[in-house]
């Protein structure tokens, strides 16, 4: 996986996902399907897949919260308007948590075998707050 920060945009699978999801008609269903997917795996979810969930569910956070700490995403955003309902946030919400699990997924083992666990967590905890405060 291609990373160059620690932000949830801030890797290859999370820019891919993004350009993807911004050629969509039924832009509120591609987020949405993006983040199913990740939550209906049952087994170890690889790094670039939960990358592009992540990055999903941060938009959605981004969206809600009504300014984006990100440039990638904010311009994402400013080209792509969608509306954040509940059932789209609450997967955000879920994919986050699923996300911060250290028990199944690659995203959370090279981080933590990076020793910058921490400091990636506190990356996604704005949005998880954002998220939390709706449901």
């Amino acid at each position: 996986m291609g990373a160059w920060g620690m932000g949830p945009f801030d890797n290859d699978g999370a820019l891919d996902a993004l350009g993807h999801l911004g050629d969509l008609e039924d832009l509120p269903g591609g987020l949405a399907s993006t983040m199913r997917e990740i939550l209906a795996e049952e087994d170890y979810v690889d790094a670039p897949e939960l990358s592009a969930a992540v990055a999903v569910a941060c938009l959605i956070g981004a969206r809600l919260a009504g300014a984006e700490p990100d440039v990638n995403a904010a311009r994402w955003l400013e080209r792509h308007p969608f509306t954040v309902t509940g059932p789209l946030r609450d997967l955000a919400h879920a994919t986050l948590d699923r996300a911060a699990r250290p028990d199944d997924n690659e995203l959370y083992e090279l981080w933590e075998e990076s020793g910058a666990l921490a400091e990636w967590l506190d990356s996604l905890a704005p949005y998880r707050r954002t998220l939390a405060a709706g449901s």
